[in-house]
């Protein structure tokens, strides 16, 4: 095993009780201007949510490689889910049982290292696909070759007299298109992630051959079961349980296009989790080889992950292992619904911060999921059921989402303020000049090169250049 890396030199507000909510917080979603919240929001990723194996090798891969932290999170976090798949789920009320689909997007600079995290995160399924990929080939060859057989060559070498055409297993899919994405979840019910470094190149996609692509995502997010009929071969496909998990990367000037408009009103946007760490430079490279053990110990996690397999039902289909919330999960996940999501849909007018309200609590079970098999993969708890400790780190995962879409909100609609911006400008005088601002900004968490660019951008049209280097609130 490699060694453990607890004390990385990085600043990390510890997590306080309620989730990062106070009761004297603004608890609108975007920051609105009218009041001013006192107490910082912290934006770290929690960490605590991930059993100690896992959490090293994220520690690990920033120190070694400089990797952020909160991208490594995210894009372990959502790799994990899409190798349980439907082999798990979570069922917290009659008729609400829940899956682990996440759809995932890092948002930064270019060249601000989203990708490499993901690289690192997604490789041990890519890994499986290749040798997936292998046993097809020589499948597929056995195939062709009884094919070109005749009824009487196939018994003379002791071969069955039907032969299905061999499917490919795969867990990863990067082809865009919704019928390729429809034939991989065919062959593979376990479910597959879609995985696309660009996710633009997955969303520009969206309606350029086929009106409803669009749907289909909205749609699969749900994990529902629905039909669907390829033309080009008269060929109906029934999916019972598909599951779908998406991750990809994006910069922060194409959300607008991306998740702006109708799609923050249908709720498309919302069904999407963001992580947008402030990150103002490039990051640096180290000259000590981070030890082989620890991706190593990765690829073992997600193969244990894959290998476990489901019961069966009469017919031989398979069943997922259903967990259902102790009693003591349960009531907390409530409380936090009555107290914190259903306060923040009351205290808003906005159409999509209310979808995200909606969205949250989605997540919120589905993350309890994926964090109690986590633990008991890793060997730190059981399986069996959700346990309180599970409820309280998801509903720290939640609120985590929830800050990082008031980070997101703004770079998607012009004159919208997060909470940071929010707290400067309430902080500061009706004038004051760029040196002011800059110092007030610093006492709160915010970069000299973000407030002079959030300056430099006419501050979400709540601020106006007087002169050079001065300015005034509107």
């Amino acid at each position: 095993m490699y060694r453990t890396f607890n004390n990385i030199n990085r600043q990390r507000r510890a997590a306080e009780a309620g989730c990062g909510l106070y009761e004297d917080d603004d608890t609108s979603l975007f920051g609105a201007s009218q009041s001013v919240n006192k107490d910082a929001v912290d934006y770290s990723f929690p960490l605590e949510i991930f059993p100690k194996a896992i959490r090293d090798i994220i520690e690990a891969l920033e120190e070694y490689e400089n990797y952020n932290v909160d991208f490594s999170s995210a894009s372990f976090l959502t790799v994990f889910a899409a190798a349980m798949g439907n082999t798990w789920s979570v069922r917290f009320m009659t008729g609400w049982i829940s899956r682990p689909i996440i759809y995932m997007v890092l948002v930064g600079s270019p060249s601000c290292g989203k990708t490499p995290p993901l690289q690192q995160a997604v490789a041990p399924l890519i890994k499986l696909d290749g040798e997936y990929d292998m046993i097809y080939c020589k499948e597929m060859e056995t195939y062709r070759r009884w094919e070109r057989m005749s009824a009487k060559q196939r018994e003379r070498h002791s071969l069955p007299e039907e032969m299905k055409m061999p499917k490919r297993k795969c867990h990863v899919v990067v082809d865009s298109t919704v019928e390729a994405l429809i034939g991989a979840l065919r062959d593979n019910p376990r479910g597959v992630l879609i995985y696309k470094d660009e996710i633009d190149s997955l969303l520009s996609n969206f309606n350029r051959y086929n009106g409803s692509d669009e749907g289909y995502f909205l749609s699969l997010f749900s994990g529902t079961p629905f039909k669907y009929s390829r033309k080009s071969n008269n060929e109906h496909i029934f999916l019972a349980n598909p599951y779908c998990s998406i991750i990809g990367t994006t910069q922060p000037g194409c959300l607008g296009e991306q998740f702006g408009g109708k799609r923050m009103m249908n709720g498309f946007s919302s069904r999407f989790l963001k992580v947008y760490p402030e990150i103002d430079k490039m990051s640096s490279w180290n000259d000590t080889a981070m030890p082989d053990s620890v991706l190593e110990e990765w690829e073992r996690i997600i193969r244990k992950v894959v290998a476990a397999t489901p019961s069966t039902d009469q017919e031989g289909k398979a069943t997922s292992i259903e967990l259902l919330l102790s009693q003591e999960s349960k009531l907390r996940i409530i409380q936090w619904k009555d107290e914190v999501n259903n306060k923040v849909y009351a205290e808003t007018d906005s159409d999509a911060v209310r979808a995200l309200c909606g969205k949250l609590e989605t997540y919120l079970v589905r993350f309890c999921l994926v964090i109690q098999i986590m633990h008991g993969i890793c060997g730190e708890s059981g399986m069996d059921e959700i346990e309180p400790g599970t409820a309280e780190l998801a509903i720290k995962l939640t609120e985590y989402f929830r800050n990082m879409e008031s980070r997101i909100a703004p770079e998607i609609e012009p004159g919208i303020l997060d909470n940071r911006f929010t707290e400067l400008l309430g902080n500061l005088r009706d004038s004051f000049t760029t040196a002011e601002a800059v110092r007030e900004a610093l006492q709160l968490g915010i970069s000299e090169s973000s407030v002079k660019r959030f300056l430099r951008d006419g501050g979400r049209g709540f601020v106006k250049k007087k002169s050079h280097g001065c300015y005034r609130k509107i």
